[in-house]
């Protein structure tokens, strides 16, 4: 599969629609309130450069961010696979924007197919919530699978927006998604999480850590077959969070 080519500049005409931040413009697109989705969190959604609307979660914390997360799921999840994460990054102090990326979930409005035929490379998702999330703070990529590869391809793309990355399950080519030149140039903070029975991922967590040219990577491998969300758990958790405190600025 060939991946589409994004923009930044484009960009500046997403139309972004949060809840709960109040109305103000955005790189050009405008802000307005929408219905709560849960005590936690407020429903948020905004439109691509090439047309898709993506839906999403906004956590917000008391008192002036220290950062932005961006979280992008596996392959048929979705963003509500990331609430405890997003739960203690809003009490760490982060603004946690979980989304449900091209053609799963909410985000079925766009220019191609949905469900298991949903495109792959979401890297054009990552480009919108970036550009509604950056006037909050540093932001920072969280991802799970092929959510994973996106979010890496996207930083070794744009190493200057991207604060630091963590990466639960990635591999070296998810459907294309081909991840070994971006490691070697991704040059920020990167955390890797993985578990020695994991199929799917195979060694490619192995791998990219090896390839890693970051002076601040490292890998966390555990016991167990899971993949993906599936990895987070009390432990996995704090320690994604510790790792965005310290490398936030």
């Amino acid at each position: 599969m060939q991946r589409r080519k994004y923009g930044l500049g484009i960009a500046l005409s997403v139309l972004i629609i949060l809840c709960g931040v109040g109305c103000h413009n955005n790189e050009g697109g405008s802000v307005m309130t929408e219905d709560q989705v849960t005590g936690e969190s407020k429903g948020a959604k905004f439109k691509t450069a090439d047309g898709w609307t993506i839906m999403g979660d906004y956590y917000e914390p008391a008192g002036k961010p220290k950062g932005v997360v961006i979280l992008l799921h596996q392959r048929n999840g979705a963003a509500d696979d990331w609430h405890p994460l997003c739960i203690a990054l809003k009490q760490a102090g982060f603004v946690a924007f979980p989304i449900d990326q091209r053609g799963t979930g909410r985000s079925a409005q766009g220019p191609g197919q949905t469900g298991e035929q949903a495109p792959w490379d979401t890297t054009g998702d990552i480009e919108g919530a970036y550009y509604a999330m950056k006037d909050r703070g540093p932001v920072s990529l969280v991802g799970a699978s092929y959510g994973a590869n996106n979010a890496l391809l996207f930083a070794a793309a744009h190493p200057t927006l991207i604060r630091s990355v963590v990466l639960l399950s990635p591999s070296t080519d998810y459907h294309d998604l081909k991840t070994t030149d971006a490691v070697k140039t991704y040059p920020g903070p990167l955390l890797i999480f993985h578990q020695k029975g994991d199929e799917i991922a195979g060694d490619g967590p192995a791998k990219l850590d090896s390839m890693s040219v970051s002076k601040d990577h490292k890998l966390v491998v555990n016991e167990g077959k899971g993949h993906g969300t599936a990895l987070l758990n009390a432990t996995t958790t704090q320690q994604a969070v510790d790792f965005l405190l310290r490398t936030s600025p």
